[in-house]
Parts: structure tokens; sequence; C-alpha cells
């Protein structure tokens, strides 16, 4: 700074003189101070903004962390939502007008195994199906006459189904006929159509009732009574509160560590509640979206609703030296700033479990000093030291 204001004096001096006393020396030596100051404004110029950029990189040292390794078995993150394992879909096999109900049909609706859940006007259909049994019981008394005479070893054993048959009841089987001859002879007689006539007659009235086929809770109701419905009208969805299936997605690297029958917990979002849930089944394809493998976990205990979010964790069998830091330390490209020489340089690192505030991750030695706070760091930042 002096060495600049003494240059610029002895100028105008020589300036002055040079005009005064028309003096060519004098100006061929102002030429030269011109040059000169110039050089060495210039240099002290460089020299300025260097020592200001250097003074701007040494900031008070941010917060630190000191790196401790720790031996951590590394996990495959599951979650999901939960499905009922034992889920039906009630749609009506026949079309007809729903019956008053016994039992409410409204969702939270329980209901045992095999009790009536609806019921369906069935006079008309019950009505034919006596007529049927009335015409094949005459139809029977008919050949019985001629299968005393013609096959008399075999009369009994058909006389005594011929006494059960009744128009309110359900036709018996037909007794073991091992008679070729007699075979053919009830059939040209149409004992063996009619026989299945009835009986497919039975079977279509059972439609007409349906019934719990396992201990459950309807999760959804549409019917009314009085409502004419078809085979195409959803009527309700009736669900097992016991059992749930977890449906889950991983990477299919990590299939080969998953194997069915383990046994891992799985808890709720708040983490407040935690159920004890069993692989079932792997799916052997992948999803042509996700290009992720799914994988079937039952699921059971109490508080449990279907739908509900659940997250777990498969630990694995191979253990390694990871760091927990907190998650503010990892920068938006995947790396930490890490302290080397007073200065601050980046690191890759790899995640490779999450927790709420921390993470764990690989790529860090022990006692690696990191930035805490990885957004107003840089790489090259200067660490001053207190007292500096």
């Amino acid at each position: 700074m002096f060495s600049t204001i003494w240059l610029n004096q002895m100028i105008n001096t020589l300036k002055l003189y040079a005009i005064v006393y028309r003096n060519y020396t004098s100006m061929k030596i102002l030429y030269v101070l011109i040059v000169i100051s110039v050089s060495f404004i210039a240099c002290n110029s460089g020299e300025d903004e260097s020592m200001a950029k250097q003074e701007e990189q040494k900031v008070q040292s941010p917060e630190l962390l000191t790196v401790t390794l720790e031996e951590r078995f590394q996990t495959i993150p599951l979650s999901g939502r939960i499905k009922a394992d034992n889920r039906l879909m009630i749609f009506p096999e026949i079309q007809g007008k729903i019956l008053p109900f016994e039992k409410a049909f409204r969702e939270g609706t329980a209901y045992q195994k095999g009790e009536t859940i609806l019921n369906f006007d069935s006079e008309e259909i019950r009505l034919q199906l006596q007529s049927s049994k009335s015409r094949f019981k005459t139809l029977v008394a008919q050949v019985l006459p001629d299968i005393k005479m013609d096959f008399p070893d075999s009369f009994p054993n058909l006389n005594a189904w011929y006494s059960s048959l009744h128009p309110e009841k359900a036709v018996p089987d037909l007794p073991d006929i091992n008679d070729p001859q007699l075979r053919q002879f009830l059939s040209s007689r149409g004992i063996f159509d009619n026989y299945y006539q009835t009986k497919s007659a039975e079977s279509k009235l059972q439609k007409f009732t349906i019934a719990a086929p396992f201990t459950g809770t309807l999760s959804m109701a549409q019917a009314e009574a009085g409502q004419v419905v078809g085979p195409q009208f959803h009527l309700g969805t009736l669900v097992d509160p016991a059992s749930f299936i977890l449906e889950a997605s991983v990477d299919r690297q990590e299939i080969a560590r998953i194997e069915t029958g383990s046994s891992i917990d799985v808890f709720d979002q708040n983490r407040s509640s935690t159920w004890s849930a069993v692989i079932e089944r792997i799916n052997p394809s992948l999803d042509p979206k996700t290009q992720m493998v799914s994988i079937y976990l039952s699921v059971e205990g109490d508080d449990l609703r279907e739908g509900m979010y659940l997250e777990g964790a498969l630990p694995s069998k191979e253990g390694s030296f990871l760091a927990r830091i907190p998650r503010s330390a990892l920068s938006r490209t995947g790396e930490v700033y890490v302290v080397e020489n007073d200065a601050i340089k980046q690191r890759p690192v790899e995640v490779m479990n999450i927790e709420n505030v921390h993470i764990w991750v690989s790529g860090l030695r022990n006692g690696d000093r990191i930035v805490v706070n990885a957004k107003p760091a840089y790489s090259g930042l200067k660490l001053q030291h207190a007292g500096s």
C-alpha cells in the first residue's frame, strides 16, 4: 500500500518537471515508472484476491462427528398392506329375490362357520323339485315287479332304496348295481336319467341359500331384503379376522437370502405394536413393472385390521462393519463430507439401513470425522481452529 502511494507521488512530480522544463530524459523515466507501477499494482491485487479467498475459506469449524464402526447384520426391509387370508367374495349363483335377513347383513356382522348369510326365494324351484321326486318314485315303482321276477337277488336292496324315497327328503344314493344286465334294464327304463336330473335339481335348490364357509365378519355389504339380484351382482365380502397375509416386494438379488418358514417381527407405522410373521410363499415370477419379487407372510394376532400398513426387516446371517450417522450428514449426491488435513473432502458412501433420524452406511473408516450437516458444507472448505 505504501509503495503504491510513493510511486504515485513520484510519477506526479516527474510529470510536473517534464511539463515545466520539457526534459525528455524525465519523460523517459516517467514512462518506465508508469510500467513498473502497473506491474506492481497488478501483483499486489493478485495477492490481495488470493488472501481474501483463503480468508473466505477459513471459516469457523462446523459441527463434526467422530465415526465409530459397529458390526451390523444387514437386513432386508419389508413393507406392505395386509389382506385377510380367508376371504370370500359373495356372488349369487342363481337369480332371485333376497328374503328378509335372519341377521342384519351389514359391515361388521359376524357369522359362524355354516351359519346362513342370505336366503333367496326358492318356493317355485322347491315345488318343481318335489314334483320331480314324485315322478321319479312312480317310475321306480313301475320297474320293481320286473326286477323281482328277473333279478331276484337284487330286488331286496332296490326295494329298500325305493321305500326311502320321499318328496320332502333328499334322494338317497343309488345302491350298488354290479349286474350288467340289471344296469342295462334300468337304463332302458330311464331310471338313471331321472335320478341324475332329480339330484341336479336338489343341487340347484341349495344355491338359494348362502352359508358361511368359515367363521368371519362382513367387510363389505350391499344387499337389501326384497332386492332381485343375479349371478353378476357382488353382494358383499366375508373375511376371517384371525389370519392375514402380508404381501411385500423384495429385490430379486435378495431372494437367495430368504427362506420359507422364516419368522420375523412386523410393526405398524407408529411402531406402537408388534406382531409375528412367517414367510409362507415366494412368487417365482418378477413383477414386470418394478422388477421385484413378491413374498407372502402370514400374520396373526390381536388388533389387526385388513388394509393395515406393516413394516419389518429380514435379518442376514452375514455381518459387516457400518457407521451410524445422522441423515443430515448425507448429501443429495450420496456422499458425506470428511475432514482430511483440516479441509473438507467428499467421500461416497452406501446406505445399508435407514432409521427415523439416523442411517447406517458403509465406506467410512473408524475415527473419521464427518460434518453433521451437509447442506452448508462444500469440498475444499478450510477449518479454522479455535484461537487462530
